[in-house]
């Protein structure tokens, strides 16, 4: 049973570590958590702490939604983002634990349509390697296949094979997606049910993690729904409509609330177990915090160069402790969890504003306190460094104004057509009414937008949906002045990479 306690009634009340003489005084992090809230405008925040198998702590600030009055509490459900791969990582256990799977297994041996670039890969490729991202590839590779996108699981799957890697297989890490979309059909073929059912009667249910969901429909019917906000064109925060996610969830798209990821945290730091029911064994559970590849990620105060990655899990020492972490981001949300397993200690902050460094400071502020380690104390200069890029970017549509107009090598309508990129699928560019040029990508609605001439043959990408960023365009001839294609040149969204596109024309 969860036991919730206020602050102004735990004013006593002290975590603590038996090796540590410094004290966390709860009432002093909650003014930490306001002025956070205050200095980087974050509309909501929830956050959830443990200790020696109880939840101690649980609380919500803000409000679901910008302008609205409908409050946050500590069963506001956020999205956790790519905390979400650790569930994939520990449906996988429970299947090991059963003698169903090995982490060992080739991918092929349950998913005989998977097939990466190189043909070697493909018939080597483990599970292991599905969540330790080893794959060859680049980070986020294959974003345009999932973002705002229309294609299944499966579908993604089947498109990998075209994603060509930047090293060798297994030579080196780089952060992943997709990879775990494949563990979750795997999760699908051995139990002959979704990955979401599995989850939810194997994982969620034991805990009763009633509230947490993987599927869109069962998010977006819950009232004590966190929505989402991003900066708008006028850097002024909004709400915006949460993409479905479903077809990312095994990587990116759970949903949880504080006081329900705080069961989570007591059944991972119990090795498997809550109350009398045992979900995995202890032995799945030191496999999934493992160091499974050494994977030094940033610099201190977070992490260093023995920073390694398991199951789901960034594993770092830290003053003679082993941190065991996961962030998450997806547009307009943010999360971070954060457990100590000697300490049997953990927390996890959840917010409903993306691209800010919220959850990222108050994680500080609490190890600065746990450790009395004034290395996290990086709050000042964080903020100035969140100012400034604020600045850059207000100050950056006067620089394009800026830039010189010649005149397109074409008359407009030549330019409309049908593209594709064989991994992606169809790009249209059509030629309205008006006179103008429009983009538009046949499976993700939210890559829509007009394009105004710059200069020569590239275009402005005037993007419809606020959470793009605006780009450029150019169009590519043979020395026949024929077009041949098109590259885009902008900002990288959350995990999308249009540079991994090769976009050519149609030639019917």
């Amino acid at each position: 049973m969860k036991i919730k306690i206020y602050f102004f009634s735990i004013i006593g009340l002290l975590l603590f570590s038996n090796s540590f003489s410094q004290q966390i005084q709860l009432d002093s992090l909650d003014l930490q958590i306001r002025q956070i809230i205050k200095d980087f405008e974050i509309p909501g925040l929830s956050i959830g702490i443990v200790r020696n198998d109880s939840i101690i702590f649980t609380k919500g600030y803000g409000n679901l939604e910008i302008h609205k009055e409908r409050k946050v509490d500590e069963n506001t459900i956020f999205g956790i983002g790519s905390i979400s791969k650790s569930f994939t990582a520990l449906t996988l256990g429970i299947l090991v634990d059963e003698g169903k799977i090995d982490w060992d297994d080739k991918v092929k041996e349950y998913l005989p349509y998977f097939e990466l670039y190189a043909p070697y890969v493909t018939d080597n490729f483990s599970i292991r390697d599905l969540l330790t991202h080893r794959s060859g590839l680049k980070d986020v590779s294959g974003g345009t296949l999932w973002y705002h996108s229309d294609y299944s699981r499966k579908e993604i799957i089947k498109r990998l094979k075209y994603l060509e890697p930047v090293s060798t297989y297994r030579e080196k890490p780089a952060y992943q997606n997709v990879m775990y979309v494949v563990a979750s059909e795997i999760v699908k073929t051995v139990s002959g049910i979704s990955w979401d059912n599995f989850l939810k009667a194997r994982v969620f249910d034991k805990l009763k993690m009633n509230n947490s969901t993987s599927l869109s429909i069962e998010r977006e019917s819950n009232r004590n729904l966190a929505q989402p906000h991003i900066w708008n064109e006028d850097y002024k925060k909004v709400a915006i409509i949460q993409e479905k996610g479903d077809n990312l969830a095994p990587g990116g798209f759970i949903y949880s609330s504080a006081v329900e990821m705080s069961s989570y945290m007591r059944l991972l730091l119990n090795n498997g177990a809550i109350g009398n029911d045992t979900i995995v064994s202890p032995k799945i559970i030191n496999e999934i915090f493992k160091p499974q590849i050494i994977y030094p990620i940033g610099g201190t105060p977070f992490y260093n160069e023995f920073t390694s990655y398991g199951f789901g899990w960034w594993l770092t020492p830290k003053n003679g402790h082993k941190i065991i972490e996961h962030s998450g981001g997806i547009d307009g949300m943010s999360a971070n969890l954060v457990m100590i397993k000697d300490m049997n200690l953990g927390f996890v902050i959840l917010t409903n504003a993306s691209k800010e460094p919220a959850a990222f400071l108050l994680t500080a502020k609490i190890l600065e306190k746990l450790f009395n380690d004034k290395s996290y104390n990086i709050y000042s200069r964080v903020m100035d460094y969140r100012n400034q890029n604020l600045k850059k970017k207000k100050e950056a549509p006067i620089q394009i104004s800026k830039t010189p107009k010649t005149k397109p090598s074409l008359e407009i309508q030549k330019y409309a057509g049908k593209y594709s990129d064989k991994m992606y699928g169809d790009i249209l560019i059509n030629y309205t009414e008006s006179g103008g040029l429009e983009i538009s990508f046949s499976h993700s609605q939210v890559f829509k937008g007009k394009l105004e001439h710059r200069h020569f043959d590239t275009f402005k990408i005037d993007w419809n949906d606020i959470r793009v960023p605006n780009g450029f365009l150019t169009f590519n001839f043979n020395s026949k002045r024929e077009i041949l294609g098109f590259s885009i040149d902008q900002e990288n969204l959350l995990d999308v990479d249009f540079g991994e596109l090769n976009i050519l024309k149609n030639k019917n």
